[in-house]
């Protein structure tokens, strides 16, 4: 397979001969099976329960809890089940809505955010979870993100919301300050130098750096059209971007001035990543693609370690535990998708 070069932010087939003098980079081939020689690990196990496709993933953390017992999944015709991790039983199933997208554990309680746009506050009460108060926001496919007891969500007119979970009222809103970008396809909330950020991509690939507490775009940078998911590395103030076609994008932020810029790229074989996550460790990140293979790389070289080929449809979602399971013994990847299992992994390198 024939590799491509990068010189100057250019992609070439060959490698330039009019830069001769200079070094130009190989991008990584594209890959569609382990490498060579490399068995691809068995799940620990995967998680059935007539679930119907699955958007979100939920690990809940508790103050005085140093494993991770259960998992929550949220699925499209609005159910969420909870997993006891240490009999791999579903311990819990309810019905919270409509097409839940995403899903976030706060405390004792947890959030739920629909298609639709109503956001739900639950607590558990006796033996089912009941909702405490909710509201309407812009409905859609992007994932709200929780930033201490804050929900940032979609919002009218390109702009996003921030939420006081605890009384559901908007508090303010955060603008792009760039115009004709679209609908928000994905969030995350990243730190730099201790303070808090949200990072956005829209439809145009316009991806915007906002300062959180001051609600105010700092930065943005044009990235691929139709960008899915974003995981970022504080350690090396880079991350990583998946969208629509075949590549990866692995972008930069300038801890001084916030200005972005994009690193290198990858690519696989066949178009469509729906989520990207980097494991708190900074040593690998994983990919779950259209074509129903999760693919984790090195975040160092950008190489594929190896394809796991578990799910029969694409994967929505992917979480690392935050602390070990005790049933494994070890932290641990759990990924669910449209074919409505949960696949629980321990990716040891």
């Amino acid at each position: 397979m024939n590799l491509l070069y990068r010189y100057d932010g250019l992609v070439f087939k060959e490698k330039p001969t009019e830069y001769c003098d200079k070094m130009a980079e190989a991008i990584p081939p594209p890959q569609t099976k382990s490498p060579k020689g490399v068995l691809p690990p068995d799940p620990l196990f995967c998680l059935k329960g007539d679930m119907g496709p699955i958007h979100s993933l939920c690990f809940p953390v508790r103050e005085y809890i140093s494993t991770c017992p259960l998992l929550l999944a949220s699925t499209e015709d609005g159910f969420v089940h909870s997993w006891n991790l240490d009999t791999n039983r579903r311990s819990h199933k309810q019905n919270m809505g409509t097409s839940i997208q995403a899903i976030h554990s706060i405390e004792e309680d947890f959030i739920t955010q629909e298609k639709s746009g109503t956001v739900k506050l639950w607590n558990l009460r006796k033996s089912n979870y009941h909702m405490m108060k909710s509201i309407e926001t812009y409905g859609g496919f992007c994932k709200s993100v929780l930033v201490n007891a804050e929900l940032v969500v979609p919002h009218d007119q390109s702009t996003l919301a921030i939420i006081d979970v605890a009384n559901m009222e908007k508090t303010r809103t955060l603008n792009p300050e760039i115009e004709n970008v679209g609908s928000i396809m994905c969030l995350t909330q990243i730190e730099i130098n201790s303070r808090k950020f949200i990072l956005g991509a829209y439809e145009t690939g316009h991806m915007v750096l906002w300062d959180f507490d001051a609600a105010q775009a700092v930065s943005s940078i044009k990235l691929i059209e139709h960008t899915t998911s974003i995981s970022y590395d504080a350690l090396t103030s880079k991350g990583i971007v998946g969208n629509s076609s075949c590549v990866l994008q692995v972008f930069h932020i300038d801890r001084n001035t916030l200005e972005m810029s994009i690193k290198y790229e990858t690519s696989i074989l066949n178009d469509g990543i729906n989520v990207v996550k980097l494991r708190e460790d900074g040593k690998i990140f994983a990919a779950g693609c259209w074509d129903n293979r999760i693919r984790y790389f090195s975040w160092k070289t950008l190489r594929v370690l190896a394809v796991l080929t578990e799910h029969k449809k694409p994967v929505n979602d992917i979480k690392f535990s935050p602390f070990p399971v005790s049933q494994w013994n070890s932290t641990i990847m759990a990924a669910g998708g449209q074919d409505g299992v949960i696949s629980l992994w321990n990716i040891y390198m």
